[in-house]
């Protein structure tokens, strides 16, 4: 069960939300401006950090059925949809970019979720994902939505990204101060935000990765999940004997060459 949408929604809205939006928002415009010439979408609850890339051609939100979806419209149209986390709407090598938020730790099947990203990307698109740490304490003190679902170590982030066809190419990591709903920590979060960088870079609330399509990778590998592949089954030829009254055919040998991947 995924988080609710009006409770991220509230999240934001509220001084601390806030405060986080700015830290992470930076880091997204320090990677990609301000989206300038670029289709992007963003999945999860994106909307905060799609709002910074204003000078992009496209830009809509893709929002997972189970979490729900709030108008979102950096034009005069509504810009907002929900979506199947694994089936998309959207053509094949359609996007420049796209930016996961709030999507990746509570997916019921991450790699599909990946591998629908690579689909939509172009060959030289790029995802920027935002995810829990699991070393920070956003994951652990529960009064936002960071601590909701699995959190991520760089690790288990890369091997994800490799899994699906990606190659990380930036590392960084924000929300050192704590998630503590109090008007002095959010007033001197700041300060705290630049010492944590310095002195504990591996203690953010949030992990966060630039990766890039792995065009070198057998393409092969990013067949889509719940395709059979078909393999003749080879058995040693077994003696003959004769067949009793009591010997029932097995109607699943037909089909035992085959696999799920």
């Amino acid at each position: 069960m995924r988080t609710d949408i009006l409770d991220i929604h509230d999240f934001y809205r509220s001084p601390l939300g806030g405060v986080a939006r700015d830290f992470i928002a930076s880091r997204v415009s320090a990677a990609w401006g301000k989206g300038a010439g670029l289709k992007i979408a963003g999945f999860g609850y994106a909307n905060p950090y799609l709002e910074v890339l204003e000078q992009a051609t496209a830009r809509f939100a893709l929002a997972p059925g189970g979490q729900g979806v709030i108008r979102w419209s950096p034009g005069a149209a509504n810009a907002a949809s929900l979506v199947r986390e694994s089936d998309w709407p959207v053509p094949d090598a359609s996007l420049d970019r796209v930016i996961i938020v709030h999507g990746l730790e509570e997916a019921p099947a991450p790699q599909r979720l990946m591998r629908e990203v690579w689909r939509v990307l172009k060959d030289d698109g790029r995802v920027i994902i935002i995810a829990s740490h699991r070393r920070g304490l956003w994951s652990v003190i529960d009064t936002t939505p960071f601590a909701a679902g699995r959190p991520y170590l760089r690790r288990r982030l890369e091997g994800l990204l490799r899994d699906a066809l990606f190659r990380p190419t930036a590392w960084d990591s924000a929300l050192f101060f704590p998630p503590v709903k109090n008007r002095l920590i959010v007033r001197v979060a700041r300060t705290w935000e630049r010492a944590g960088a310095m002195l504990w870079p591996g203690l953010g609330g949030v992990i966060m990765v630039e990766a890039e399509k792995d065009m070198l990778s057998p393409i092969g590998l990013v067949r889509q999940a719940g395709v059979r592949a078909v393999r003749p089954a080879i058995a040693a030829p077994q003696p003959l004997r004769h067949q009793s009254r009591h010997d029932v055919a097995d109607p699943s040998l037909a089909s035992r060459g085959q696999r799920s991947l």
